[in-house]
């Protein structure tokens, strides 16, 4: 498994939400570089970054900050407000090796075909999982199929990897959705999967691992103190 710790970005700052909610904010740092620089002294250099104003107001706000990840020799996945091909062309050549895509997936019936013929792998689905419902546009409207039926469609449109966040768990500190997971992976053997959202300990990711779940965020608990990064990357070491 691959653990890949995450900065979410508020008006220049490192931050986190609970469940989805902008009225839930706890700011952590100013300095988004310097918290990127602390993972790499642990040992990771893999970086998620949230645009959350970006999510909000449907563009990237926060892309100006790439260039000085990415020289510090992060792979980074980035996701916030890419609703248009030309908001994701300027996030890869300004440094995010990979874009997390969610509402733009799903503006037409053919944008996933047409998003994957131009960006392939570049792109990774962003399924946000809301009240047993995907949410998009920054959590505010719902789609009306289940996240097993989208997930099947990304499959078709050529998708094999995918970011599912369980939104309830998000920032909660109560543990992954097992249940959400296991229901997926179950369904979608050929799909690799990214989980996030109330991963709190070592045991957490020990059992999504065990699910087969490929790849696992970690937010509030570096920044709550609760599991150190070090701690988290025990789970890419083989035994």
């Amino acid at each position: 498994m691959k653990v890949w710790p995450a900065i979410d970005l508020f008006e220049g700052k490192v931050v986190r939400l609970t469940r989805g909610e902008f009225s839930a904010r706890t700011e952590y740092a100013e300095n988004p570089l310097a918290v990127a620089r602390s993972f790499i002294s642990a040992g990771c250099r893999r970086l998620h970054v949230v645009d959350l104003e970006g999510a909000k107001v449907g563009e990237p706000c926060h892309a100006e900050l790439l260039p000085g990840l990415s020289a510090l020799g992060l792979t980074i996945r980035y996701g916030g407000g890419l609703r248009s091909a030309e908001a994701i062309e300027r996030v890869l050549l300004s440094g995010a090796s990979f874009t997390m895509v969610g509402s733009l997936l799903f503006s037409s019936p053919e944008a996933q075909e047409e998003l994957y013929e131009r960006f392939g792998e570049r792109i990774i689905p962003a399924v946000d999982v809301k009240g047993g419902r995907v949410s998009i546009r920054g959590w505010t409207e719902e789609l009306e199929f289940s996240p097993k039926e989208i997930l099947n469609g990304l499959l078709s449109a050529g998708f094999r990897q995918t970011l599912v966040t369980a939104v309830d768990r998000d920032g909660t500190g109560m543990g992954p959705d097992m249940g959400l997971y296991r229901e997926l992976r179950e369904a979608l053997p050929e799909m690799a999967f990214t989980a996030a959202g109330g991963i709190a300990s070592l045991e957490d990711l020990k059992a999504l691992e065990k699910l087969g779940i490929s790849d696992a965020v970690v937010g509030k608990a570096l920044y709550e103190g609760t599991l150190t990064l070090e701690r988290a990357l025990e789970v890419e070491r083989p035994c």
